[in-house]
């Protein structure tokens, strides 16, 4: 995720900290099995850096995060077009929506978090911060976020009214991604770094690695938040977490430098990106068993999204500033 933005960043800004290292090279992509299937609906252009997807409630509406831009694409899923932007945000990175509300925090690169009310699409508050802030998540109620400060090894906790720091928790080194426990009392870091990931009791402030190796990045999860589907890009795995246990129950292989790894709304499939082949494969979500599906979309994709009762599949290719859309078949 990000994979060149940083570089320019670093230029533009001089003392920034990079967040990512690029990858070694591309994987180049193999010629596709004959179950393999192009990309059969629009490519919508969007802004610099298309990463992180969001859909609204009603699933008509998405937000694409364009990290090397400073606004983010408003997209109507019905009609595959662009209808707008949110301007004002710095390298918008993540989102994640405040509890059953009509609001969506964003995590912008440049020291900021913004709140968008995503029936008007317009930011209602604003606030800036010390250092470079990196993923995002919150509590299922939305009273509090959690983001990473990526440049300080720690991960911060946010009033969501207010965006004031209640307190911090140390990660590993390289934070990235963040997720949080089906009960709230935890949150997991990916230390890009070290090639761990941190389990942080939020309450006693005491945390645990998990020794994965590689590079583990993006982190998403089921609608309980029981389980954890967090993306290793240079060990070619999905590491999936039980949060009750904060054991690996199951791990994905011979992928293709994996970015995102997201569930389809009826949580019946595994949709996985592999940013090195300019592919999604498709598992089964129960067994993760890889299904005969593989989707070709744009150069470098990082995000996806499932809408629209599952008809449609979104995807973010950060290296050609596109949008792809993947009609789909019961």
């Amino acid at each position: 995720m990000k994979k060149y933005f940083l570089l320019g960043f670093l230029i533009l800004l001089i003392l920034a900290g990079c967040r990512k290292e690029q990858p070694q090279k591309d994987v180049e992509s193999k010629q596709p099995p004959k179950e393999a299937v192009q990309n059969d609906g629009k490519t919508i252009k969007v802004g610099k850096g298309p990463d992180a997807l969001f859909l609204t409630s009603d699933e008509k509406i998405l937000y694409v995060a364009n990290v090397e831009d400073n606004f983010i694409s408003v997209i109507n899923t019905e009609t595959e077009n662009v209808v707008g932007k949110i301007e004002g945000i710095k390298y918008p990175w993540g989102f994640s929506r405040l509890g059953n509300s009509d609001l969506v925090a964003v995590s912008g690169y440049d020291k900021q978090i913004v709140i968008i009310n995503f029936k008007e699409h317009k930011i209602v508050k604003e606030k800036k911060f010390n250092n470079n802030l990196g993923g995002i998540t919150s509590t299922k109620d939305g009273k509090y976020i959690y983001v990473i400060e990526t440049g300080k090894n720690k991960a911060l906790k946010l009033d969501a009214a207010s965006l004031k720091i209640l307190d911090s928790y140390e990660t590993g080194n390289g934070p990235d991604g963040i997720g949080i426990s089906k009960d709230d009392s935890k949150i997991y870091t990916t230390n890009t770094k070290d090639g761990t990931i941190s389990v942080i009791n939020i309450k006693a402030k005491k945390s645990s690695l998990l020794e994965v190796g590689g590079k583990p990045e993006l982190v998403h999860y089921n609608h309980d938040r029981s389980l954890l589907f967090i993306s290793n890009f240079k060990l070619n795995k999905i590491h999936i977490i039980n949060t009750n246990t904060d054991k690996i129950i199951h791990e994905i292989i011979d992928l293709k430098s994996p970015e995102e790894a997201v569930l389809s709304k009826s949580e019946d499939l595994l949709y996985v990106v592999n940013f090195g082949a300019k592919k999604v494969f498709v598992y089964d979500a129960v067994t993760y068993q890889k299904l005969k599906e593989e989707y070709i979309v744009g150069n470098k994709p990082i995000g996806v999204i499932s809408a629209l009762n599952d008809s449609k599949l979104f995807v973010s290719n950060y290296g050609d500033n596109t949008v792809s859309v993947l009609h789909l078949t019961k």
